[in-house]
Order: C-alpha cells, then sequence, then structure tokens
C-alpha cells in the first residue's frame, strides 16, 4: 500500500513539475510577443523609389534629383529617360539635351549585371560618337562644380550662368 502511495505521489509531483514548466514556458512566449517592438507605421516602411523635380519629372534616386533639378535651374532644356536605339540596340538614356545633343547618364548603382549594361551602353554611345556626359557618385562630393566641368565640354556655361541667377543656391 506504501509503494501504492509513494507512486502516486511521485506521479502528482511530476505532474505538478511538467504543469509548472509547461505555465512557465507559455508566460515567457507571450512575455516574448509583448515586448517586441511594435510595428512600423506603413509610411515609415516603404522606401520612397520615386522622386519630384522641380520641372516635373519623376525621378529614381536622390542622384538624379539634384542633376534633373540643376538642368531645370540652368534652364537647360532636357528629356529624361527615353529611348533610343543605336546599331539595332535599344538603349534607354538618362537625360538628353535637345539644343546641345548630349545626353548625360548617371552611373547611379552597382552590381554585376548593371555594370555590363554600363560597359555596352558607353561602347554603344563611343560606336555611334554621341556626346556623353558620365556622372559617377563620387562626384556628389561637390556635384555642381564637377558637373559645371562636364557640361563645359559642350556649353558655354559662363554665357549661360550670366542669363540665370544661381547666387541663392548654396554650392557643397
Amino acid at each position: 500500500m506504501q509503494e501504492t502511495i509513494s507512486l502516486v505521489i511521485g506521479l502528482y509531483l511530476i505532474l505538478l513539475i511538467v504543469i509548472f514548466i509547461t505555465y512557465k514556458s507559455i508566460k515567457k512566449k507571450r512575455d516574448n510577443k509583448s515586448n517586441k517592438k511594435p510595428k512600423k507605421e506603413l509610411s515609415q516602411s516603404i522606401q520612397i523609389k520615386k522622386y519630384t523635380c522641380l520641372d516635373g519629372h519623376v525621378v529614381r534616386s536622390k542622384g538624379e534629383l539634384i542633376i534633373d533639378n540643376y538642368l531645370h535651374l540652368l534652364k537647360i532644356d532636357h528629356k529624361y529617360e527615353k529611348s533610343i536605339y543605336i546599331y539595332g540596340s535599344k538603349i534607354k538614356y538618362d537625360w538628353y539635351l535637345p539644343k546641345y545633343d548630349v545626353y548625360i547618364e548617371y552611373w547611379g548603382y552597382g552590381g554585376k549585371a548593371y555594370e555590363k549594361r554600363k560597359k555596352e551602353k558607353l561602347r554603344l554611345y563611343k560606336k555611334a560618337k554621341l556626346k556623353l556626359i558620365s556622372i559617377e557618385n563620387y562626384m556628389f562630393y561637390d556635384i555642381y562644380s564637377e558637373f559645371d566641368k562636364l557640361l563645359k565640354k559642350f556649353i558655354d556655361m559662363k554665357r549661360l550662368k550670366k542669363l540665370v541667377n544661381l547666387n541663392h543656391l548654396v554650392y557643397n
């Protein structure tokens, strides 16, 4: 009889231990859920993928925004992201300056596929003897001066800046 009582008490203790461990486990899971950071608001979780420029162009990056706005402030007529065919290959340029017959490419991305496409586009521009301004990310340390140097190759910047008041701009 004592063995039966000892066995029942032992089983009862084991059952209490299992219940206690289960309770602690459930409580810990509930505490973890309540301590989690609140979900981001919708506006915080959406990445901006388009930027609207002063002239109404909708561009894909802050770099493109700066370039497009500068062209607008200089009052240089420009077309954004249209396609042309060069020797049967379709390419989409970033900007085209029709008055000067100059193309502008901003190489703002990276990766193997992008670099391969960049090389191909540069080859096509060269083969067709098209005037091209290439803008790289490193130029943004002083983008207005760098961009002016590149534009000077095709545009009389002194004459242009006499026509346009840029005194309100703060250069880097």
